[in-house]
């Protein structure tokens, strides 16, 4: 399934995708750096309340070309286990469903991840499992969203094509 463009809430393309991969050689596309400009607690504000969330989640066949044999790379606020300082968490989705993690404090997850009703889940080997997450697209970018909870663990800064992380 081809995907055409990914774009912010500004309209602004960041990823184009073509056969599952993305692709920042087409024409007119640009991988871009999506500064992280909130705090997690404005970005909550901003966004938990609002009736949108859903609306703007994306659907599962909107990420499986844009994770799938990807690396996100997540800016996760200060505080989170793995993360007391914040900092930024490279994570890697591969083609074969395992998946891996390098948080800010440096303690590196592995596990598995599957696609499911417009959120992708993981089992961590060594941490939380069944730990589903919506891709929810909002002004400030693509925000993770513990579709358990409803409450954001960070928003993605980056989006990278395979595993630069090695991970």
């Amino acid at each position: 399934m081809a995907v055409q463009g990914v774009f912010l809430a500004d309209n602004v393309q960041i990823a184009t995708a073509r056969k599952g991969k993305l692709d920042p050689t087409l024409k007119g596309s640009k991988m871009r750096h999506i500064p992280y400009t909130l705090s997690m607690i404005t970005l909550a504000a901003g966004i938990a309340g609002s009736a949108a969330i859903a609306q703007d989640a994306l659907k599962t066949e909107q990420l499986k070309p844009l994770i799938t044999g990807n690396t996100l790379y997540v800016e996760i606020p200060a505080g989170v286990p793995g993360a007391p300082d914040g900092g930024t968490a490279p994570i890697y989705y591969a083609e074969d469903g395992s998946t891996a993690a390098l948080l800010p404090a440096g303690v590196k997850l592995v596990g598995r991840w599957t696609l499911e009703d417009d959120r992708y889940c993981i089992d961590w080997d060594n941490g939380p499992k069944n730990s589903c997450t919506q891709l929810i697209r909002a002004a400030q970018g693509f925000v993770l969203m513990d579709a358990n909870l409803g409450e954001p663990r960070g928003v993605v800064t980056r989006f990278a094509t395979g595993n630069p992380e090695g991970l």
